[in-house]
């Protein structure tokens, strides 16, 4: 759980990622020690990480997909491993329910999604069935709205 300074600083670095400790310590009116310190905590407890978010429409990824997965009893982390290779993924999780992995994928056209169908899902033969859901629009993502931190910890 985060503290308020906490949830402050994660936010500045929402905002703008490449300001300094200096001017996020001014913005909160803490030491840059302070915020140095608070930073390499919340990283090293993996908490949050720095990283630019890519816009895969920007990247010519156009075609985006959800694919729920059912697989054989005991077979999922296998056939996530395997599918987490794969460029084409950018998120991946186990969840319950019908499927047993949920999966958004993306791709810059509709043929590469059929080839990816061909030469990689129909070559694992612990998937047992799969269901598609093709992206018509995207109403909020990563790269347009940040995790509301402080909002979430009063929940």
């Amino acid at each position: 759980m985060l503290d308020e300074l906490g949830q402050k600083i994660v936010r500045e670095l929402q905002d703008d990622a490449r300001q300094s400790f200096r001017e996020i310590g001014r913005k909160l009116k803490v030491s840059e020690g302070t915020i140095r310190n608070r930073v390499k905590s919340l990283i090293g407890s993996n908490t949050m990480k720095i990283s630019a978010i890519p816009n895969p429409e920007r990247l010519g990824l156009n075609f985006m997909c959800i694919m729920c997965i059912e697989v054989k009893v005991g077979t999922a982390e296998k056939v996530e491993q395997l599918l987490i290779k794969n460029p084409n993924v950018y998120y991946l999780c186990g969840c319950t329910g019908n499927y047993d992995i949920i999966g958004l994928f993306v791709f810059h056209t509709p043929h590469e999604f059929d080839e990816f169908v061909k030469n990689v899902i129909a070559n694992i033969p612990d998937i047992t069935r799969t269901s598609t859901y093709v992206i018509m629009h995207v109403s909020r993502s990563p790269w347009e709205h940040n995790l509301d931190v402080a909002a979430l910890a009063k929940v």
